[in-house]
């Protein structure tokens, strides 16, 4: 079942303990540039990833995130749509999954424990700070694109762990 009333999003995902926080994102001339092209080479994900650091640098001391990248998505980018199919399956983590949206959008769906999904668009600005274990999917918009930091405590804990829970596609819900 889907929760669709927007006055209820903040409580379902807080009762999560998802964290979702607005960070809007530094409008300075060179990262506004950098956001704008659709793709990234790994110096340009590099500067973003340095710029972004600061704005950030709380969250990681808070919770030990160690490493972070960028992970920039478009409609040019290889094997897209067959990593959109295995992120819109409902999935856990064994650690925490932060998302920082700096360009683009996308929807994210979360379960709550009754199985109860409740789905949210997420653009520039956007924070959330997945705990580990809550089951959740994710795909793009139609328009395809998507850059956002990603921070880690460990790589390998972002592995997902499949819960085979059937669900229509994002896109078709939101």
């Amino acid at each position: 079942m889907r929760t669709a009333v927007p006055d209820d999003l903040a409580a379902f995902v807080q009762a999560l303990g998802v964290q979702w926080l607005r960070r809007p994102v530094d409008a300075a001339p060179a990262l506004a540039a950098l956001l704008a092209e659709p793709a990234l080479g790994e110096d340009g994900k590099a500067r973003v990833v340095a710029a972004v650091a600061p704005i950030v640098a709380d969250e990681c001391a808070r919770h030990g995130y160690r490493s972070q990248d960028l992970v920039v998505l478009h409609p040019g980018t290889p094997g897209l749509e067959e990593a959109l199919a295995r992120f819109d399956q409902a999935h856990t983590h064994g650690d925490d999954e932060v998302r920082y949206i700096l360009d683009g959008e996308g929807l994210f769906g979360f379960f709550d424990a009754a199985g109860r999904e409740c789905v949210t668009r997420v653009g520039p600005g956007d924070y959330l700070r997945i705990p580990a274990g809550v089951e959740h999917r994710f795909t793009l918009t139609p328009a395809r694109r998507i850059k956002a930091l990603r921070l880690f405590s460990d790589t390998a804990g972002w592995v997902a762990r499949y819960t085979g829970r059937a669900a229509a596609p994002l896109e078709t819900l939101a």
